[in-house]
């Protein structure tokens, strides 16, 4: 049980990190706040499904649709106004505080407020966590490999190109922003019916943070990426749980390896594939005989 604790763990990461790879890595729009659409999908997913006997599947629709129109809601006005860079990512900060404290104070019997939603019946499984994980990502692969994901490199890379060569600036952002909040809305979904238990306190910024820095090491602009680094880190940390109060320590100490040795991240801007997993392997030999004559400061070795 606590094996697969961990993998459907791993596959609500993995979805919710995907999706912001698509703002972050594709569009270049940082979001410090992703963590409010989680919370937003997992609470709508939960009470229509306990309150309007919603089915469970429709019940994770509904999550992630919702919030996909909250990011349209937040994301229009932000984006027509031009937002962007640390402007946006303290824009999307600010909404993921919003909503927990909306939440947090909304004390009925419904919502329960800071005191949370328990008994959830355990609806999600090992196997439905896997194949809504496998989908999700099969379609932003295909979505970021489109001519929509074509503009939105062009916007990540040079905006004003971008813009003089017809593409549409805001709906290209918004449509990210629709989308990545979607995911996220799916997997909060996905973690309130497994872990049968929800509260504010589930979806702060430190969520919000793991994401981002899960995304830095898999490589900003990848999709195999992102999915390896969370299976890592969520790995490491449920491993490392003794050490929870050195979070960021290990966070900053991350940050700083990642940025001098692969700053570009895990996988950079290129895709896992086994033929190129297997060259890696047949040029270590070489490459840590090259680091070890850099740290003695001879040739030939130690």
């Amino acid at each position: 049980m606590y094996i697969q604790s961990v993998i459907v763990t791993i596959c609500t990461n993995v979805i919710s990190v995907v999706g912001l790879a698509l703002l972050t890595g594709y569009t270049g729009m940082f979001s410090l706040g992703h963590a409010g659409f989680m919370c937003i999908g997992a609470y709508t997913a939960v009470l229509t499904h306990l309150h309007l006997g919603i089915p469970y599947l429709l019940a994770l629709l509904l999550g992630g649709l919702t919030a996909g129109l909250v990011g349209l809601i937040i994301g229009y006005p932000t984006l027509r106004n031009r937002l962007r860079g640390d402007y946006f990512a303290i824009c999307m900060m600010g909404f993921g505080t919003v909503v927990r404290l909306i939440i947090n104070n909304m004390n009925n019997p419904i919502v329960k407020g800071s005191t949370g939603i328990s008994k959830i019946p355990q609806l999600t499984t090992l196997w439905s966590a896997l194949f809504i994980t496998a989908a999700l990502v099969f379609f932003m692969w295909n979505f970021v490999h489109s001519q929509f994901g074509k503009n939105c490199l062009a916007v990540q890379q040079q905006e004003v190109a971008a813009e003089m060569m017809g593409v549409d600036i805001v709906k290209t952002k918004l449509i990210s922003l629709v989308i990545s909040a979607f995911y996220c809305g799916i997997a909060g979904a996905l973690l309130a019916f497994w872990i049968q238990y929800i509260s504010p306190n589930n979806f702060t910024d430190t969520k919000s943070n793991d994401f981002l820095a899960t995304l830095v090491t898999g490589g900003t602009n990848s999709i195999t990426g992102p999915v390896l680094a969370a299976a890592l880190i969520t790995t490491m940390l449920e491993y490392l749980r003794f050490l929870a109060n050195w979070r960021l320590v290990i966070y900053g100490l991350l940050y700083v390896v990642i940025m001098r040795f692969r700053p570009e991240g895990l996988m950079g801007y290129r895709e896992f594939s086994f033929r190129g997993t297997l060259r890696f392997f047949r040029e270590l030999p070489a490459r840590l005989k090259g680091i070890r004559e850099k740290v003695t400061g001879r040739k030939g070795g130690v």
